[in-house]
């Protein structure tokens, strides 16, 4: 099935790399048209059926089923039909009332699916006190456990009405470490204290509630929640990723590069993209659109393998212009990483 560049004239070329303009998907006659995507979408391969099933976040998770895992052949299945968990569906007060949606999900050696998800609690807007969770799978993502928490920050929720707590990340699994890795979105106290990409992890197989570590600079030491006190620890960004804050990783094992990538959304309306050997360390992001020709956010890397791999090319899916009331174009790029 492999992966082709459209053929669209170069929009930016790097010294590694080249992008192509945007290709905009119609979103019209489906579930809530117009607020794609707004975070991750997950892809699972169907065992050796040669499907996908892709999960899409926006309050609920969609999940659809196709022949590729590209979002464009799956859209006209996002549909209230298929929703399969969110709000209204497993909710929990004080935790996901205000919605749940999946920032990863996973396969697991015991053929359950495990679905890492963003979960948000309002006060009765749309001002969320945000934090992390996992549920499981055992009829292939058809119908989900409650889920429970596994990251949240070192305060509860507040009781005045403020955006608060951690989320807009990604989870993705480690082979050569045997860990899964959350990255994550949190405000710390570092050098211009903000929200910044910050990361946990736990070598837990199924990764469990009660197993997950949050990076303290150094390593991964400090408690990713208590369920007695209902808090984690102190949240610390990623060192190398420091000098621009943002949010909505998705991150990726590129085999052609023989690194892991990562892209997010930056504050300023401008998606970053970074790489590193190991997940850990990572090299400072570098912009690759242009807010003076768009706006850009919610970026997720998905491939011919899915989302959790990529080759020589991969497409880059993200929100473009969005207006004062949330609406946005739903957009992908090519990128080719072949340009040596």
């Amino acid at each position: 099935m492999g992966l082709q560049p459209d053929s669209l004239i170069e929009v930016g070329v790097w010294d590694d790399f080249s992008i192509t303009k945007p290709v905009i998907t119609d979103q019209e006659g489906i579930d809530m048209a117009g607020y794609w995507p707004d975070g991750k979408i997950s892809v699972v391969k169907n065992g050796n059926s040669g499907k996908f099933t892709l999960y899409w976040g926006e309050r609920y998770s969609i999940r659809t089923e196709g022949n590729t895992p590209f979002p464009e052949d799956h859209i006209q299945q996002v549909l209230p039909e298929n929703r399969v968990f969110g709000k209204g569906i497993n909710e929990i007060a004080g935790f996901s009332d205000g919605g749940a949606w999946f920032i990863g999900v996973h396969r697991l050696k015991d053929g359950r699916l495990a679905g890492f998800f963003h979960a948000e609690s309002n006060w009765g807007g749309l001002t969320a006190y945000k934090s992390i969770g996992v549920a499981y799978s055992t009829d292939n993502g058809r119908t989900w456990s409650k889920g429970k928490k596994i990251l949240s920050v070192n305060y509860e929720k507040p009781s005045n009405s403020r955006w608060s707590g951690l989320g807009d990340g990604c989870v993705v699994y480690h082979e050569k470490s045997g860990q899964f890795i959350c990255y994550y979105s949190a405000h710390t106290t570092g050098k211009g204290g903000d929200y910044k990409i910050c990361m946990a992890a736990t070598k837990d197989p199924s990764g469990a509630p009660g197993t997950w570590k949050k990076w303290d600079g150094e390593r991964f030491s400090i408690d990713g929640y208590d369920r007695e006190s209902n808090t984690g620890g102190v949240d610390h960004e990623i060192a190398g990723l420091t000098a621009r804050s943002g949010a909505n990783p998705s991150v990726q094992w590129n085999d052609y590069l023989q690194k892991w990538v990562m892209v997010y959304a930056g504050w300023n309306n401008v998606i970053y993209m970074s790489a590193s050997g190991d997940g850990i360390d990572w090299e400072q992001p570098k912009a690759i659109t242009d807010a003076e020709n768009e706006t850009a956010n919610y970026p997720n890397l998905i491939s011919e393998f899915g989302d959790q791999k990529g080759g020589a090319v991969v497409k880059l899916y993200y929100g473009r212009n969005q207006n004062p009331l949330g609406k946005r174009q739903f957009a992908h790029r090519v990128i080719d990483y072949r340009k040596n």
